[in-house]
């Protein structure tokens, strides 16, 4: 940096003397203010974000709660053998985060959320509580969904949320009511 700025000090000395002190200083800005010029931004996770908001008061008891967690599906309607194959088919057409054995925090009024998620069209966004920890058992029984993301048009229907590559969706916010979820649709 130093050496830049003597070469144009060297430079308005030679060639532009009678204007020096001006041109330097401007020169010298110049120089200072460039820090990567038209780079493009860095590229943004693929995802959607948003917030979960609980009603008050709504929580079931601790150890009714294994864990609560976003549920992304590209397929819907759902049923049992659906779930189970979209959560572990290759490649996956149903995301969770966090992932199982994991959970969103507990006994909180809302949840900002960032769900990082591949480009393409969701058919159902949810948030599932996780009612027991015996999956072979139970199956898919062991999820309960407790909100999901509504239709603006229709607030009966999910709504279907479109991710871009290099952009995440904003504006995602799902309410929780423990007490009255709404129709499982597996």
């Amino acid at each position: 940096m130093i050496r830049a700025l003597l070469l144009v000090h060297a430079i308005c000395t030679i060639v532009l003397s009678p204007m020096k002190p001006f041109t330097f200083i401007f020169l010298c800005l110049l120089f200072v203010s460039c820090d990567g010029g038209l780079e493009p931004p860095p590229p943004v996770e693929p995802g959607l974000s948003g917030s979960i908001l609980f009603t008050q008061s709504t929580w079931p008891p601790a150890d009714s709660l294994t864990s609560i967690m976003l549920v992304a599906s590209k397929i819907y309607p759902l049923d049992s053998a659906m779930v189970f194959s979209g959560l572990f088919s290759n490649p996956p057409s149903i995301f969770l985060y966090p992932e199982i054995g994991k959970s969103l925090p507990f006994f909180v009024d809302s949840i900002s959320f960032v769900f990082p998620l591949h480009s393409g069209t969701y058919k159902y966004i949810g948030v599932i509580q996780q009612v027991s920890s015996d999956i072979l058992t139970r199956g898919i029984r062991v999820f309960k969904v407790v909100g999901f993301y509504k239709d603006p048009n229709n607030l009966s229907l999910p709504g279907s949320v479109i991710i871009n590559e290099n952009s995440q969706t904003t504006g995602i916010h799902i309410q929780v009511d423990f007490r009255n979820p709404p129709p499982q649709p597996f």
